[in-house]
C-alpha cells in the first residue's frame, strides 16, 4: 500500500518502507503536483514549466522522463494492478483507480456533514502535521513556489472549516472546554476574525466563565485597535453589553467557587489562576479587592488608572465617571500602564489592610501575572502577602 504525506516534512512510504531518498525531491514534488491536480491532466509542458524552467527543452523533457521512471520503478502496481500514473506523450495523472492513501486528498475530500464525528474530525485534524511541503523551495521555479504558497493558505482554510465543524460537535455535545480549546487554535491561523471571537465568548457565557469573556472582549478590542485600528463590530459589543449585565457585584464568586474574607484590618483573598489567559490572575484579585468593600481605596486611583484596570476587569468600571467611553478607551504601551496601575491599586489597599493574597493554583498562572507577582514580592509593598 502507498502512503503519501505532504504536511510537514514529506514522507513517501510503500508497503510499509519510506522510499522517498530513492525519488528525490524534485519527484516528490511532481507527485504533490500531480495530486493537487488529482481530476485532471496536466500537461508535460505544464509541468515542466513548473519544476525545470530554467532548463533548455530537451534537457527539461529528459528530467520529466527521468522522474516519472523513477516514480513507475518504485511504485509498482497495486493489487488490482493499476498504475500510479497514467502516462502518455502530452499529459500526466493520477490514476484514480489506484489504491492509496494521501494526506491531500483526504482533506480536500471534506465536506460538513451530519455523520461527522469527534473522532473523524481529529483523524483530519491530526493530518495537518505542518505546512504543505514543509521546508520545500526549488531554486529558479517561480512559479511552483507560488503554487505552493496559495496552495498552503487554500489549506489553512480548510483546516479552520475543519476545526469550526469539530467546535459544533463539542458544542452539541456539551464539551465547551474542548470548544475552547478549538476556537483558539483557529485564533492562531485568523486572529482578527470577529465570528470565531463572538463563538468564543458565547461559549465562555455558555460554560459559566463570564468574567473569562469579558477579559477576552478587552483583549481582544485591545488588538484590533492596535493593530489594525479599527473597533469591534456592533455584535460583538452587543454580546460584551450581554455578558457584562449578567456580571453582577457577587456573579463571579459564584462562577469561581472561592471567597473573600475581611476581618477587620486584614483582608484575605483566595485567588485562582487560568492557564493561557493573560490577566486572569490580576483580574480575578481586582474584583476580591473591589468585593471586600474597600472602595475608599479604590477612589484613591485616578481615572485613568481605573480605566487601564476595567481592560481586564470590567466590575472596576462603576468607579470611573459616566461620561467616560470605557469601551473605546486605549493608550499606548497598555500591558504597561495596566501592570502600573494594578501596583497602585495594591499600594493603596494595602495602606489601609494587610493584606494576604493566596494563589490556589500557581503552575497554571498566565505570564503576565506570573511576572507581575515576581515584580511584588520585589518591591516588598508593606502589609503584602502572596502565598502559593
Amino acid at each position: 500500500m502507498l502512503n503519501l504525506s505532504f504536511f510537514g516534512k514529506s514522507k513517501v512510504e510503500y508497503n510499509g518502507k519510506e522510499i522517498g531518498d530513492r525519488l528525490g525531491n524534485k519527484a516528490i514534488a511532481l507527485i504533490c503536483l500531480l495530486v493537487l491536480n488529482e481530476r485532471r491532466y496536466l500537461s508535460r509542458e505544464k509541468i515542466i514549466g513548473y519544476l525545470w524552467p530554467d532548463s533548455n527543452i530537451e534537457a527539461a523533457k529528459y528530467n520529466l522522463r527521468y522522474n516519472l521512471w523513477l516514480i513507475k520503478k518504485n511504485i509498482a502496481e497495486d493489487k488490482n494492478h493499476n498504475l500510479f500514473l497514467k502516462v502518455d506523450n502530452d499529459c500526466c495523472s493520477i490514476n484514480n483507480n489506484y489504491e492509496f492513501n494521501c494526506d491531500i486528498i483526504d482533506i480536500m475530500k471534506f465536506k460538513p456533514s451530519r455523520e461527522d464525528s469527534v473522532e473523524s474530525l481529529l483523524k483530519l485534524k491530526k493530518l495537518f502535521r505542518g505546512d504543505l511541503l514543509e521546508g520545500c523551495y526549488f531554486n529558479k521555479c517561480d512559479e511552483f513556489n507560488d503554487l505552493i504558497i496559495y496552495e498552503r493558505i487554500n489549506f489553512e482554510q480548510r483546516k479552520v472549516r475543519i476545526l469550526q465543524r469539530l467546535v459544533e460537535v463539542y458544542e452539541n455535545d456539551k464539551r465547551y472546554d474542548d470548544c475552547i480549546e478549538i476556537l483558539y487554535e483557529i485564533m492562531e491561523i485568523e486572529p482578527y476574525d470577529e465570528k470565531i471571537a463572538l463563538k468564543l465568548m458565547d461559549i465562555y457565557q455558555k460554560s459559566g466563565k463570564r468574567a473569562v469573556a469579558i477579559n477576552y472582549f478587552n483583549k481582544f478590542s485591545y488588538s484590533l485597535s492596535c493593530d489594525l485600528g479599527i473597533n469591534p463590530s456592533n455584535e460583538l459589543k452587543n454580546k460584551y453589553n450581554e455578558i457584562k449585565m449578567a456580571v453582577s457585584g457577587d456573579e463571579s464568586n459564584d462562577e469561581t467557587n472561592y471567597n473573600v474574607i475581611n476581618k477587620d484590618t486584614n483582608l484575605k483573598i483566595v485567588s485562582y489562576c487560568i492557564k493561557n489567559v493573560e490577566y486572569f490572575w490580576m483580574a480575578d484579585v481586582i474584583d476580591k479587592i473591589i468585593d471586600s468593600g474597600v472602595e475608599d481605596c479604590i477612589q484613591q486611583l485616578s481615572q485613568k488608572q481605573l480605566l487601564d484596570l476595567s481592560s481586564i476587569q470590567s466590575s472596576i468600571s462603576k468607579f470611573c465617571n459616566d461620561n467616560i467611553d470605557i469601551i473605546n478607551y486605549r493608550r499606548e504601551i497598555m500591558d504597561v500602564c495596566i501592570i502600573n496601575s494594578f501596583i497602585k491599586l495594591m499600594e493603596a489597599v494595602c495602606r489601609k489592610r494587610n493584606v494576604t493574597i493566596s494563589i490556589l493554583n500557581y503552575c497554571d498562572i498566565d505570564e503576565i501575572s506570573a511576572n507581575v507577582v515576581e515584580y511584588l514580592r520585589k518591591i516588598k509593598i508593606k502589609g503584602l502577602d502572596i502565598i502559593e
